[in-house]
C-alpha cells in the first residue's frame, strides 16, 4: 500500500512521547508498505534529522515551524471558534506540498498522527483516513485550566472546547481512531459516539531499557524523567520538589531529586536551587540517571494516555510511585506494579519506606518489569495497527459509509 503518513513533530530521534510513538508506527508501516512523510519541525536542529527518516519513507518533506511566530499567528483566532491549535500547527508551505503530493501520488490511506494535522486533508474524499489521536488534547487542555490562574485558565478552558469541537469532526471524518488506553476510548465514545476507536498501547524497548547485571551501591535518590518544556512535567516536579522532597530529607536527608530532561522551564531550572535537587537539562542517554535512581517518581497531576517514563522505570527495574492520575492509563496488571499516593505525606512515605529497604525496592523494580514485559512490546501494538490499516473490509466499508453519496 501507498500510504500518506502526517505527523506534527518530526518522529526523529525517538527520544520523547510523541516521537516515539511515531517512530515506532512509520518503521513497522515501512517493512510492508511505502511511505511519503509530511510533518512539522519546531526545533531548528530537527531539520537535519532527514536522512535517518529516508531509510524509512520513499519521500520525506519537513516544514519548519518557528514556535514564536505559531504563538502570534494563533492569537487572533483566539475571538473566533477555533481551536488555537489548528492555527499553531498550520503551515503553508507543508499543505501546499500535501495538496501536490495528493494531486501526483495515488494513495491507499491516509495516516493522520494527532487531530491537528487533520486539517491538512479535510477536503480528502475516496481515501480512508485512518487517525491517531494518541490522548484527547481536548481533555488535556481542560485539565491545565484547572490548576493555572486567570487569564489563562480560562484560555485553557475555551481551548478545551474548541478543540473537542474539532475532534469530533475528525472521528467523523476518519475510517477508524486510533487511541493509547482505554481511558482515552472512553472519551472518544462520549465526543463522537459514532467513532470506530481502537486501543492501541505504546510499547517499551526492554532491550535497551535493560537493568544493569549487579546493583550498584548509590546514595538514595529519586528521579524523574521527561521533556521539562512540557506543561504537566513542569507542574509535577515543582510540587514534588516543594511539597515532597523534605518530608523524605527529613527522614533520609541524604536523598536527591534527580529531575531529568529537556528544555527546562526557568523555574524547573530555579529548583536547582533546592535542598537536594538537581536539574540536568537535556542528557544523550537517559539511563545513567536511571541507574542512580533507586526510585522513579511520576507525581502528576495532569495525565493523558501512557506514561512512557512509567513503562521505561519498570523495565529498567525500578519501583516506581505515582499518583494515581499518572497510572489511569495502565493496564490493570501493570498498574498492580505500581506503587500510588495521591497525597504529599502518603507519596513521601511510600519513597521512605523503600529507600529504607534497598531489597524491597529491588524486589519490586523485578516484579515492575516482570509485570509490563508481556504488556507492552512494541511488536505486538504495532501488528495489531498494521491489521487495522490493512484491513479492507473494515477499514474501507467504514470508508464507504462516510463518502457522501451521488
Amino acid at each position: 500500500m501507498r500510504i500518506l503518513y502526517l505527523c506534527h513533530r518530526i518522529p526523529y530521534p525517538p527520544d520523547k512521547g510523541d516521537k516515539i510513538r511515531a517512530f515506532h508506527q512509520l518503521r513497522a508501516m515501512a517493512a510492508r508498505h511505502e511511505i511519503d512523510l509530511f510533518t512539522l519541525a519546531d526545533d531548528p536542529a530537527d531539520m537535519e534529522r532527514q536522512p535517518a527518516l529516508r531509510e524509512y519513507c520513499r519521500q520525506v518533506m519537513v516544514a519548519q515551524l518557528n514556535s514564536r511566530l505559531a504563538r502570534l499567528r494563533s492569537l487572533p483566532y483566539l475571538f473566533t471558534s477555533t481551536a488555537l491549535t489548528l492555527p499553531y500547527f498550520g503551515s503553508a508551505e507543508l499543505a501546499r506540498q500535501v495538496r501536490k503530493a495528493l494531486a501526483e501520488r495515488s494513495y491507499d490511506r491516509i495516516f493522520v498522527y494527532c487531530s491537528a494535522m487533520a486539517q491538512y486533508v479535510e477536503t480528502v474524499q475516496g481515501i480512508p483516513i485512518v487517525t491517531d489521536l494518541v490522548d484527547v488534547d481536548s481533555d488535556k487542555w481542560t485539565q491545565y485550566a484547572t490548576f493555572t490562574r486567570f487569564p489563562f485558565s480560562a484560555v485553557y478552558r475555551r481551548e478545551g472546547r474548541a478543540l473537542e469541537r474539532y475532534e469530533r469532526s475528525v472521528c467523523q471524518r476518519s475510517a477508524a481512531v486510533v487511541v493509547t488506553t482505554e481511558r482515552e476510548a472512553q472519551l472518544v465514545r462520549r465526543i463522537s459516539p459514532e467513532a470506530r476507536v481502537h486501543v492501541i498501547p505504546n510499547g517499551v524497548d526492554t532491550g535497551f531499557f535493560q537493568p544493569p547485571a549487579e546493583a550498584s551501591d548509590i546514595a538514595p535518590a529519586v528521579g524523574f524523567t521527561g521533556d521539562m518544556s512540557y506543561f504537566p512535567n513542569q507542574e509535577a516536579v515543582t510540587q514534588f520538589a516543594r511539597n515532597i522532597l523534605p518530608l523524605i530529607r527529613k527522614s533520609v536527608p541524604e536523598t536527591k531529586f534527580l529531575i531529568v530532561g529537556r528544555s527546562p522551564s526557568p523555574e524547573v531550572r530555579a529548583l536547582s536551587q533546592t535542598p537536594g535537587v538537581e536539574v540536568t537539562g537535556f542528557v544523550p542517554d537517559v539511563r545513567t540517571y536511571l541507574a542512580r535512581m533507586r526510585v522513579s517518581v511520576a507525581p502528576f497531576s495532569i495525565a493523558a494516555g501512557i506514561q512512557n517514563k512509567i513503562l521505561e522505570a519498570m523495565s529498567y527495574e525500578l519501583p516506581v510511585v505515582a499518583t494515581s492520575r499518572a497510572v489511569q492509563g495502565l493496564t490493570p496488571g501493570a498498574a498492580a506494579g505500581v506503587e500510588t499516593a495521591d497525597t504529599p505525606v502518603a507519596m513521601a512515605d511510600a519513597i521512605v519506606r523503600l529507600l529504607r529497604n534497598p531489597q524491597l525496592a529491588r524486589e519490586k523494580g523485578r516484579e515492575s518489569r516482570r509485570l509490563i514485559t508481556g504488556e507492552y512490546n512494541w511488536p505486538q501494538s504495532l501488528d495489531r495497527l498494521l491489521q487495522l490499516l490493512e484491513n479492507p473490509t473494515g477499514v474501507e466499508a467504514r470508508q464507504a459509509a462516510l463518502s457522501p453519496r451521488n
